[in-house]
């Protein structure tokens, strides 16, 4: 398929970037704060729609899309994004989106941010994969984004934006908390799509050193929102957790060959023998050395 062109401009478009000064300055009261677009248009018949964002936004990034459909990679997943559904691309996930060749999308589309912007995106199913909205919800959907964008056209009041933090928060709740084509229950079922998805990230990645950063990008989540979500469901947080399974790993390899203590470090993601040590014992209570003297079974 031929590389869509990037072009600014669609007939019949609607968009508004709020100053970074205002939303600063906007910011501290607490109506605003709590959540509020950052960027928020409406793109019809979007042809040659483009984006690549190999850093990922500052924001959290809301499509809804009602005709046509597009195309949307996350994390290296591509999604197929058509009439009738939205997606959530966390803030700072790399991505790139385009609109379909024959029936180019039209969507509604909101950047976020806010203290309450991560009890939102913890609802996704995962990050750029899209959910379907039942036709009454995408309906008032839509009303309420045309609502925020006829309000902007006011100007950027802070009575003015206090009420688009609001539709903002109206729109990301109906869609995720009153949608029936996307029930209640799906939450504890992402939850542990999560968690499992993150758990395989770390056993597949034993021999590397990576940290909280890197973990909390593949959830799609904040460090602090990802490391309590993982709390609450292992009861660790996700280092300790990952410093197990590496322990683990030595373990086996201690039990199992005859490798010195050196390269099990390194085998492990230790590059310092001695700070393999310390953490070994710091987990386990004795020396590698002396670990794999004792007799088990």
């Amino acid at each position: 398929m031929q590389q869509p062109q990037l072009r600014e401009g669609f007939a019949g478009q609607d968009m508004y970037v709020i100053p970074r000064p205002v939303l600063a300055s906007a910011n501290r009261h607490p109506l605003f704060r709590s959540l509020y677009p950052t960027d928020i248009g409406w793109y019809p018949r979007a042809r040659y729609h483009y984006r690549d964002r190999p850093g990922g936004a500052r924001q959290d990034h809301l499509m809804l899309c009602v005709a046509g459909n597009g195309y949307v990679v996350v994390n290296g997943r591509k999604n197929h994004l058509q009439a009738g559904q939205l997606l959530i691309i966390p803030r700072n996930a790399p991505h790139t989106y385009w609109a379909g060749d024959d029936a180019p999308w039209s969507i509604y589309w909101m950047h976020f941010l806010g203290d309450e912007a991560d009890y939102y995106v913890e609802r996704i199913p995962g990050p750029g994969q899209p959910i379907p909205a039942d036709s009454a919800t995408q309906l008032e959907a839509v009303r309420l984004f045309r609502d925020c964008l006829d309000t902007l056209e006011t100007g950027y009041a802070l009575p003015t934006l206090i009420y688009a933090a609001q539709s903002a928060r109206h729109i990301l709740s109906l869609l995720l908390f009153r949608n029936p084509a996307f029930p209640l229950e799906q939450k504890a079922e992402n939850r542990q799509q999560l968690l499992e998805s993150t758990l395989e990230l770390m056993r597949n990645r034993l021999v590397d050193s990576i940290g909280l950063d890197e973990f909390a990008r593949h959830a799609g989540l904040s460090v602090s929102h990802f490391s309590a979500l993982f709390r609450d469901q292992t009861g660790q947080s996700p280092m300790a957790y990952f410093t197990q399974l590496k322990i683990r790993k030595a373990c086996r390899l201690l039990d199992l060959s005859p490798k010195p203590v050196k390269v099990v470090a390194i085998e492990t993601g230790y590059s310092d023998p001695y700070y393999f040590s310390r953490v070994f014992k710091k987990v386990m209570g004795i020396s590698p050395e002396r670990y794999r003297t004792i007799k088990k079974g």
